[in-house]
């Protein structure tokens, strides 16, 4: 007699990742009809994975994971993001800053993802890879960095309009993080407070990201400034933009100077007056104090 595999419990695995594999306990069996691959989708997830028989390099199973987490994560904190921004509509800013900090330690997921491939894949082994993507092959078309953009443009005239409501400047948020005293009960500077430090939290992990990601690029395809002439061995890189013209190209035909250029870019730019603000409010003179 056969056993029949009952309703959500696993049965029999329907697709194998590895077909070619010898040893059966090596062998990555899914879609089992669990309902615990019913409800994650994982079947659906894993699939987007190419089987080990496609794999034009055994490396591409590493950048491809790692790209697709990166991806889900950005979806993640858009998600996220636009609950934030809700909260903000709704005034409810403590659960803003929580939306915003779930969505910083997201990002700090894809950091640690794109940290995977600078600290492990080889660069002739994205080189061979590189050989056979087709053209237009970029990183320049991800949704989610893309999203994330437009996003963070939409959560920041959240922020300020949820300051013109309360009848509060950046700069009163900035003096309640810093308070030596308990705030009125009805002042919501300090609950604003923790949204602009969840704010710069998230732009913190998304800047670390295109950091390393910089250096990534560098790593696998060249073009460090360090590399560019200088006046004599001690001189350094040149000060501004990068103009050099033997500089690697994406699959785009794009110079990776861009990418340098991307790295420099604040999610919200903003954000940032407000310490420049702050410092002037304190350093009229502009001198750093002794």
């Amino acid at each position: 007699m056969s056993r029949q595999a009952q309703p959500g419990r696993p049965g029999t695995a329907r697709r194998i990742m590895n077909p070619a594999e010898s040893n059966r306990l090596f062998v990555y069996e899914y879609d089992r009809g669990s309902n615990y691959e019913e409800d994650t989708r994982l079947t659906a997830a894993l699939s987007a994975l190419l089987p080990e028989n496609e794999l034009v390099h055994p490396d591409q199973r590493l950048f491809q994971t790692v790209h697709l987490i990166t991806e889900y994560a950005w979806c993640e904190m858009h998600y996220e993001m636009r609950r934030a921004a809700q909260g903000l509509g709704e005034r409810d800013y403590l659960l803003a800053a929580r939306l915003l900090e779930r969505a910083a330690a997201m990002g700090d997921v894809a950091v640690r993802a794109v940290c995977a491939l600078l600290d492990f894949l080889p660069q002739e082994s994205l080189l061979l890879m590189r050989e056979t993507f087709p053209e237009n092959t970029t990183g320049l078309d991800s949704p989610g960095a893309r999203n994330l953009r437009r996003a963070a443009g939409a959560l920041w005239q959240a922020t300020e309009a949820a300051l013109v409501r309360e009848g509060i400047g950046m700069r009163d948020v900035i003096a309640a993080q810093g308070r030596a005293a308990a705030p009125a009960r009805e002042d919501r500077a300090p609950d604003l407070a923790l949204v602009r430090q969840a704010l710069l939290r998230l732009d913190g992990a998304v800047a670390a990201w295109k950091h390393h990601h910089l250096r990534l690029v560098w790593s696998q395809l060249g073009g460090h400034p360090e590399t560019a002439p200088s006046a004599g061995p001690s001189a350094g890189p040149s000060a501004g933009p990068d103009t050099r013209d033997d500089l690697p190209k994406s699959l785009r035909g794009q110079s990776t100077a861009g990418v340098r250029a991307m790295a420099e870019r604040s999610l919200f730019p903003r954000l940032w007056d407000s310490v420049d603000d702050t410092y002037r409010a304190f350093v009229p003179d502009e001198q750093t104090p002794a």
